[in-house]
């Protein structure tokens, strides 16, 4: 099946405010680069698709295409949903069947992992894995682009879901262990490190002893 893959990211001086309580700005900001120059390395490994990275920052646009990657602007600026309807939508003007979209959060993900999840029952149209809390949506396969509306953000999953249902679209989940893990609050940044895939992120956190910092900030119980 030929298909079109969509990284949103946004910029990364507006990202991961929700680690603020273990991470100051600049780290926030660098730890964000870090995720998505590892995303783009994964989605450049799968060279039989097209590779759309759509992004308001011009920087993280300009790393992409280091990365061989088809930089798109993110005109609307309405958050996720929005980044990856643009994408999705260009996917179809340019005759692709089937597009699929991971965050650039997502840095445990593998080339393989990837792979599987794009060619994984194809029949399916609305192919969805989740995040580790089965809340959100870490990965979305979508045959044909535009098969569902969107839903990114709180409870995706189960929109997603409602909306593969109203529209009549077969639906799927599959469990992506590397796409389980974004990394949005303390615990996820634990969840991350403990599950030990060798990135570039996974360095950095260990360089600034994120994990020391999480225990320390956590109130011993009772």
């Amino acid at each position: 099946m030929t298909i079109a893959i969509v990284v949103p990211v946004k910029s990364p001086k507006r990202a991961k405010h929700r680690l603020e309580s273990i991470m100051s700005e600049p780290e926030r900001t660098r730890l964000a680069v870090t995720m998505a120059r590892d995303v783009f390395g994964v989605v450049a490994q799968l060279t039989n698709y097209a590779r759309f990275v759509v992004s308001d920052d011009p920087e993280v646009l300009e790393e992409s295409q280091r990365f061989g990657l088809e930089p798109i602007e993110d005109r609307a600026r309405q958050g996720q949903s929005a980044a990856v309807g643009q994408g999705f939508s260009l996917a179809w003007e340019r005759g692709f069947p089937a597009a699929l979209t991971i965050p650039g959060d997502v840095p445990g993900v593998t080339p393989k992992e990837l792979r599987s999840f794009s060619e994984y029952r194809p029949e399916i149209e609305v192919l969805l894995a989740p995040d580790r809390g089965r809340i959100g949506t870490n990965g979305l396969r979508l045959v044909p682009p535009h098969a569902i509306s969107l839903a990114f953000g709180e409870d995706s999953f189960i929109l997603h879901r409602a909306a593969a249902a109203r529209a009549n679209r077969s639906f799927a989940v599959m469990e992506v262990e590397g796409l389980r893990y974004d990394l949005d609050t303390p615990n996820d940044v634990v969840a991350f490190i403990r599950l030990g895939r060798e990135t570039a992120t996974l360095q950095l956190l260990r360089e600034l002893n994120v994990l020391d910092r999480v225990l320390t900030a956590t109130p011993p119980r009772a």
